[in-house]
C-alpha cells in the first residue's frame, strides 16, 4: 500500500505534463510566409555510394541501345524502353548500376562516371552531354531512378522498419507516419538522426519534433536515403516500469481520461 501515494503524485504529474509533451511543430502557425517562401524546396536527391540505380538512355537513333545496359533473363514479364519506342520482353530486364565508394559507375561506351554528389537531375544531364553529339545526332532522354532509397525507423514508433519510397523524397514526418507515429511513451524532443556522409562517416543530429523551425531547415526534414531514425523513450515509461502491469494499465487509462478531460476545459 505504500505504493499507492508515489503512484498518485506520478499519476497527477504525467498527467499535467502529457497534453503539451505531445503537439508536433508548436505554433508552427506563427511562422511568416517570407520564412516559408525563402525555405521552399523541391527536393532533388542527391546520388551516393553504395546506391542502386537504374539508368536508361532513350533516342530514336537505334545506336541508343550501345548506352543502356544488356539484359538479364528472369522467369517473369517485364516490358523495358531503351528506345523512344517501349520494348515488351517475355523474360529479361535491365540491368542496374550500384555506385562505388568513389561515387563512380561504369557506364556503357562512357566508361567510369563520377556521379556521387550529383542530383538526380545533375546526373541525368551530365551524362545527357556526353552522348550528345559526340556519338548521337539528337539529344537523348536520360532517366535514372534509385532503387534502393528508404529510410529505417526504430525505438517507440507504433511498426518499426524498414520504409521505402518511389518518389524518391521522405519528410521526417512521412518517415514516422508510414512508423505509425510516436507512441505515447516516445520523446518528441529528441529524435536521433544517424546518417552515413558520402566518406563513410557518421553524422549525429538531435532533433526535436515540437520546434517549429525543423520545417525550414531542409537538411533534416528532408530525409536521405539509408537515414536511421531511432525515437527514444521519455521518463514516463522509465517511471511506469517501476510498477505491476495493474498498475501500468490503470495510469495509462487515468492519465489518458484526465489528458481528455483538460483539452475539453481548455
Amino acid at each position: 500500500m505504500k505504493v499507492l501515494p508515489v503512484f498518485f503524485a506520478l499519476l497527477f504529474f504525467f498527467s499535467c505534463n502529457t497534453y503539451k509533451e505531445l503537439p508536433y511543430l508548436k505554433d508552427a502557425e506563427t511562422l511568416s510566409g517570407k520564412e516559408l517562401k525563402e525555405n521552399a524546396l523541391l527536393y532533388d536527391a542527391k546520388i551516393k555510394p553504395k546506391d542502386i540505380l537504374s539508368i536508361t538512355v532513350n533516342a530514336q537513333s537505334p545506336a541508343v541501345v550501345d548506352f543502356n545496359l544488356p539484359l538479364v533473363s528472369n522467369d517473369q514479364y517485364s516490358a523495358v524502353s531503351t528506345t523512344t519506342q517501349s520494348v515488351t520482353l517475355s523474360s529479361g530486364s535491365l540491368q542496374n548500376y550500384v555506385v562505388s565508394n568513389e561515387g563512380e559507375i561504369n557506364f556503357p561506351v562512357l566508361g567510369k562516371l563520377k556521379i556521387g554528389g550529383m542530383t538526380k537531375t545533375e546526373a541525368q544531364n551530365f551524362i545527357a552531354s556526353l552522348i550528345y553529339p559526340k556519338y548521337l545526332t539528337e539529344n537523348p532522354i536520360v532517366n535514372i531512378r534509385f532503387l534502393n532509397y528508404k529510410v529505417m525507423v526504430a525505438g517507440e514508433v507504433s511498426s518499426p522498419g524498414e520504409y521505402s519510397t518511389l518518389n524518391e523524397k521522405m519528410t521526417i514526418f512521412e518517415a514516422l507516419t508510414r512508423a505509425g507515429d510516436l507512441t505515447i511513451y516516445g520523446r518528441r524532443d529528441n529524435v536521433l538522426l544517424v546518417r552515413t556522409k558520402d566518406n563513410g562517416e557518421l553524422e549525429i543530429h538531435r532533433i526535436n519534433l515540437q520546434d517549429k523551425n525543423l520545417l525550414l531547415n531542409k537538411d533534416i526534414y528532408y530525409l536521405q536515403q539509408n537515414d536511421y531514425l531511432f525515437v527514444e523513450a521519455n521518463a514516463a515509461k522509465g517511471n511506469s516500469s517501476r510498477f505491476g502491469s495493474f498498475e501500468t494499465i490503470t495510469m495509462s487509462a487515468l492519465s489518458i481520461m484526465i489528458s481528455v478531460i483538460s483539452i475539453i476545459l481548455r
